[in-house]
């Protein structure tokens, strides 16, 4: 009895010392490695897979958690978001429930992975279902385990949600400076690049109907794999492909180079 008592608190001491191992292998160095933040509690306790045992949305959650496409990022413009919820036919919502390969070169050579550059204004930035939680991130609640929901409009005087395109900033180690987004005033253009990803669990805005999350197009970009601040303030001064312009999200703190206010 006394040797099976040693070995239990043996135990208790060990597993309190040595730190859980993550669940969440994305397969791939992500692509913010150098920023990533470690020891989260959706990275403990999720997987690549979400929190469901039904196949399709084991599927749904893997694109979600697609940080491994090593493609040059191809830049896209808001009508593309357009042309690609056009595309998508019920039928193909039915198929993409037996496979997601049928979201591939719809428009363009564009679909669902598609690495793409998007340059746009921020309406508006907040944690997403933080309350509930969501079923790719295995339904945690709070704001530190579930994506940003990032809406992004043509112009800086746009609001109105239902003209908005939709990045997510997945939980997945996520950087602590990325986090801070939902809190920060940003009046100027923003480069988004990741895959494009087909959200078929919701509808777009449409006449009157002004389905939540309101938005032009159920495709995103998700996961973001980099966000970028411009240095200046109009987009005729934030080409997409002008890296000189841009500044990420980690390195930008009210950056007050480039044109001035009234631009």
């Amino acid at each position: 009895m006394t040797r099976i008592l040693f070995r239990a608190m043996l135990f208790l001491v060990w597993t309190s010392v040595v730190p859980a191992a993550d669940k969440f292998h994305p397969g791939c160095d992500v692509p913010f490695t150098s920023i990533k933040t470690a020891d989260l509690e959706v990275d403990k306790e999720c997987s690549i897979d979400g929190g469901s045992n039904e196949a399709a949305k084991q599927m749904e959650s893997k694109a979600k958690n697609n940080f491994c496409v090593t493609d040059a990022p191809r830049p896209i413009t808001y009508s593309m978001f357009t042309k690609l919820e056009n595309k998508t036919t019920d039928a193909i919502r039915q198929d993409v429930k037996n496979g997601r390969d049928v979201l591939k070169n719809l428009v363009d050579g564009a679909g669902e992975g598609t690495l793409v550059q998007f340059v746009a204004f921020i309406l508006d930035a907040h944690g997403s279902n933080i309350k509930k939680g969501e079923l790719v991130n295995c339904k945690i609640k709070g704001e530190e385990s579930n994506d940003i929901h990032i809406e992004l409009v043509k112009s800086k005087n746009e609001d109105d949600a239902c003209n908005s395109v939709t990045a997510e900033m997945s939980p997945h180690l996520r950087p602590e400076s990325w986090s801070d987004l939902p809190t920060l005033v940003i009046n100027r253009p923003v480069r988004v690049t990741g895959p494009l990803f087909f959200d078929g669990s919701h509808r777009p805005c449409s006449g009157d109907k002004r389905p939540s999350p309101n938005r032009i197009s159920v495709w995103e970009i998700h996961p973001v794999y980099q966000f970028e601040v411009c240095k200046n303030k109009s987009l005729s001064g934030c080409k997409v492909n002008n890296n000189a312009v841009w500044i990420p999200l980690d390195k930008w703190h009210s950056h007050t180079d480039g044109e001035p206010d009234n631009n």
